[in-house]
Parts: structure tokens; C-alpha cells; sequence
């Protein structure tokens, strides 16, 4: 019985340096991910996950959106949206108010409470950006720079090869 030997695959300097790019992203998306998994408090005495507060902040910058308007935002359905607000109701974050002149339209609006944790979270994006700044120093402005220029190419080829190739299907 014999053994059939496999050769490995040649792999180039440029290919090798693409795949530790990927793993790279894999490692960051790991960290992220973990990071906006974690339930926070944001000093309301609530837990709140990630979409919750992120409900929150579109509703803070969008104050009177309705449900259909913040689905979209979100790229998610009603139904979906209409239990995170009901949460946000029960926790006394949200309120649901009639529009002005039209006893049908339903506009959404934060509580007292609601703007303290939409306030604690920005306030964590400006500590966070902080830490940025200090860390990439004169060189920030260029990073985002190159940075939002490289991500937004990499992203188009990924949806290329999601919409053309059979390896995300």
C-alpha cells in the first residue's frame, strides 16, 4: 500500500501578506464584536445591549422618527423594531407621542432618562476617540484618511465577490 505524498501550495510573498490582512480584519471583527456584545449601563440603571442603545442615539438624532422610518434605519423589520422599542417604553427610555395635527402618525421621542444614556454614550465615543488621537498622535487625520479610502475598496470587493462568486453563498 502506498502513500501518496500531497505537495503543498506554493503561496507568494503578496498572497501570504493578503492572508495575514484577513486574518487581521478577523481579529479586529473578534474584538468588536465582543466589545458591543457586552451589555453597559450608561448610568440609567439599566442594562442595554448594543442595538438598544444604538435605538436610542438614531432616536436622539432623529427625534420624532416614526417605527417604519427607524426599520429602515436599521434594515430591519417592524416587528423587530417594535419590540426594542416596547423594551425601551417599559425601561423608560422612549415615549410614544402623537404627531402634531395627526391622531394616526406615532413619532418617538427620549424621556429624561433616555437623553442621559444617549449623552453617556456619546460621551463614550468622545473618550474613545480621545484614546485614538493620543494613540496615532499627528498622524490621525492621515490614518482615517487612508483608512476610510482603503476600507470602503475592500468592502466593495467583498460585496463583489459575495454577489459574484459561489464562496459566500
Amino acid at each position: 500500500m502506498s502513500v501518496s505524498k500531497k505537495k503543498s501550495v506554493k503561496i507568494t510573498n503578496k498572497e501570504k501578506a493578503f492572508h495575514q490582512m484577513n486574518d487581521v480584519i478577523m481579529q479586529i471583527a473578534k474584538i468588536y464584536v465582543r466589545q458591543h456584545n457586552k451589555m453597559q449601563n450608561f448610568d440609567v440603571g439599566v442594562q442595554l445591549c448594543r442595538a438598544e442603545i444604538h435605538t436610542i442615539q438614531a432616536i436622539g438624532n432623529h427625534e420624532g422618527i416614526n417605527i417604519s422610518e427607524l426599520a429602515e434605519l436599521f434594515d430591519v423589520s417592524k416587528p423587530t423594531i417594535s419590540e426594542r422599542i416596547k423594551k425601551l417604553i417599559r425601561l423608560k427610555l422612549v415615549k410614544k407621542q402623537l404627531k402634531d395635527g395627526n391622531n394616526k402618525e406615532v413619532m418617538l421621542t427620549l424621556t429624561d432618562k433616555g437623553w442621559l444614556a444617549y449623552k453617556n454614550h456619546e460621551k463614550q465615543h468622545k473618550e474613545i476617540y480621545k484614546l485614538f488621537k493620543e494613540h496615532f498622535g499627528i498622524h490621525s487625520d492621515d490614518f482615517l484618511k487612508s483608512f476610510d479610502e482603503n476600507i470602503r475598496q475592500f468592502h466593495e470587493f467583498l460585496n463583489n465577490i459575495r454577489n459574484n462568486t459561489a464562496y459566500f453563498q
